[in-house]
């Protein structure tokens, strides 16, 4: 059977070091064998109990160890979060049916943890519309705000990025006199998620392991603050019958110590969320709407299919997006027009359900026209998004345009990029 060893390497600076031992037929999957989550500077990691900073690195290890079959090794690991996985490894198991769940995730001692619930909740917290929602949803409770560095969107070496993302969830939390923390790691780098993606046939990060991935990371806050309830927001409803990494039958089986999560929004669509958001009381709150995954230059690039697809649903509600931390003409809407027509943008399970889902709340009589907006409704109204197929190579180059004119080609997303298809390359060559 193989073994994937996890060990906590070293703590200092608020940084919790792994090292990963990693047998050599899966050696491929991890670009390296070390990696860390570091803490916020409040966060004193060095009085948390091991059995709970190990809880982010076997967050990310586990949906790998149990797609190829695998064990994965802990010293120590809080029993309630063990008992959890058990859990959330049957519902990956209905997700996944091609992944070989041989494997189990052992530990040569389990620990009960209890943290007092002495802190109602924390939040996941990207300033997003579903944070945002779930945020404004929970406002009474006064969570603590939880933001992570180093997924998807903005990589550990994009610091002006990140110093203008924090900056504003730093100030909306003291603004209404809350708590925010911030996490950072290269964990998320550190996984071949093209090679996965290619071996298994899905993405690895929207279908099996974000929820997982995020809300493990956030183990040791909750143990700093003596959290009792971590919420995450909610991506999609049930009428969405696809697979997703984020779904509540994942998240409401996890848990850790004297934790529990909520799967929070799960009865309300995007643009449900956006009509809540677009309510008065609520206005003030999306001047710093942040939803891009693109732009290092600035929070949101607004040409980007989710940035698009946001400016439309802000339209459909009447709200002009530039009061909303977007910068939008009257060549906005001709050039989503263009990206649908000239089949620009991916045309996956998700996109297409939101795109619906905004469709649906496009009125017969449009009243308003935000820099052309009212042409380009009617227009959406009626275009058959079940025909839409994306054409490859404009999808390519048009991915690559943003990539350039937003500034995400940088030297450590090259080299990163580079390893990752050497690696699938000579796996395909059965060299690795």
């Amino acid at each position: 059977m193989m073994r994937i060893d996890i060990t906590i390497s070293n703590l200092s600076d608020n940084k919790v070091q792994f090292k990963l031992h990693i047998p050599k037929s899966i050696r491929k999957y991890f670009l390296e064998d070390t990696t860390y989550v570091q803490y916020d500077k409040r966060i004193d990691v060095g009085n948390i109990d091991n059995s709970i900073l190990a809880i982010p690195m076997v967050s990310v290890v586990a949906p790998i160890a149990w797609a190829v079959g695998a064990d994965v090794n802990v010293l120590e690991l809080d029993s309630t979060y063990l008992s959890s996985l058990a859990r959330v490894r049957d519902v990956y198991r209905s997700f996944h049916p091609n992944f070989s769940f041989s494997g189990d995730v052992r530990v040569e001692k389990a620990v009960t943890n209890i943290f007092g619930k002495k802190k109602s909740a924390g939040m996941l917290f990207s300033g997003g519309v579903d944070s945002l929602t779930s945020y404004l949803r929970h406002k009474e409770e006064r969570p603590d705000l939880i933001s992570i560095w180093g997924v998807p969107d903005i990589p550990p070496f994009e610091e002006k990025f990140w110093g203008r993302m924090w900056s504003d969830i730093s100030n909306l939390a003291k603004r209404d006199g809350l708590e925010a923390f911030q996490i950072k790691t290269d964990a998320f780098r550190n996984i071949n998620h093209e090679l996965l993606r290619s071996d298994f046939g899905i993405d690895w990060w929207g279908d099996v392991t974000g929820g997982l991935f995020l809300l493990g990371m956030c183990a040791p806050v909750t143990s700093a603050r003596g959290t009792g309830t971590v919420i995450i927001a909610s991506s999609y409803t049930e009428d969405f019958k696809e697979r997703s990494g984020f779904h509540p039958s994942i998240d409401h089986n996890l848990s850790w110590a004297d934790v529990a999560v909520v799967h929070d929004g799960y009865e309300l669509s995007r643009q449900q969320k956006m009509k809540y958001l677009c309510q008065r009381e609520n206005l003030r709150y999306l001047a710093q709407l942040r939803v891009c995954w693109d732009s290092a230059l600035k929070t949101n690039c607004g040409k980007c299919e989710k940035c698009l697809r946001t400016i439309t649903g802000l339209v459909v509600e009447g709200v002009d997006p530039n009061n909303c931390n977007f910068d939008i003409d009257e060549k906005t809407f001709p050039l989503l027009k263009s990206c649908f027509n000239k089949g620009r943008i991916k045309a996956g399970a998700g996109r297409v359900f939101m795109w619906s889902d905004i469709q649906k709340y496009i009125p017969e009589r449009i009243d308003t026209d935000i820099r052309g907006s009212r042409e380009f409704l009617t227009w959406l109204k009626g275009f058959d998004l079940s025909k839409y197929r994306a054409n490859r190579l404009r999808h390519f180059l048009w991915t690559a345009y943003l990539a350039y004119s937003n500034k995400r080609i940088k030297p450590p997303s090259i080299q990163r990029k580079l390893k990752c298809y050497c690696y699938k390359a000579l796996a395909r060559l059965k060299l690795l």
